[in-house]
């Protein structure tokens, strides 16, 4: 083989690589498109569950004030998660706990729900709730996921440094 022959071999090797890899270029930059757009969509997704989470949560937590309040034992011991069910013999057990120790949400004047985050498979509310003494307290709540739906696992209410107007 002549020189002018393998000058000519050599530029179509290197034409036939140049156009290999500007094609696979375009694959790698199709996939990496593609991959950004369902990643940006997997995050819409996972942004409206946790909204939607939190929108289901903040029912529950009004749901189980609405039930002290109509002092309705057996709905009000529903919404309480496993771990928080097995500290009670019945509801009854359960809603005279929460009389006599959680008076505010057991008979609150008013209240507010502040903050919500979502934490390791929890979520946890922030509320301010105003006691029938005019008195305000925040309460946090924690919610864990029991057979796909959410139950109160937790409350602490702690005076606030404040009276209500």
């Amino acid at each position: 083989r002549n020189e002018a022959e393998e000058y000519e071999n050599n530029n179509f090797y290197h034409l036939m690589l140049f156009l290999y890899l500007i094609n696979n270029m375009r694959s790698y930059k199709f996939i990496f498109l593609l991959c950004t757009i369902l990643f940006a969509h997997s995050l819409t997704n996972a942004k409206d569950i946790i909204e939607q989470d939190l929108f289901e949560t903040e029912n529950i937590i009004k749901s189980q004030i609405q039930a002290f309040i109509d002092k309705d034992a057996e709905k009000a011991f529903s919404y309480a998660a496993p771990m928080i069910k097995l500290r009670f013999d019945n509801p009854l057990a359960f809603m005279n706990m929460v009389e006599n120790y959680y008076e505010p949400v057991y008979n609150p004047k008013q209240y507010y729900f502040l903050n919500a985050k979502h934490f390791e498979g929890s979520i946890y509310h922030q509320l301010q709730i105003i006691s029938q003494s005019n008195l305000s307290y925040l309460a946090t709540y924690s919610l864990v996921k029991d057979n796909n739906e959410w139950k109160i696992s937790g409350c602490a209410v702690y005076p606030m440094q404040h009276e209500s107007i």
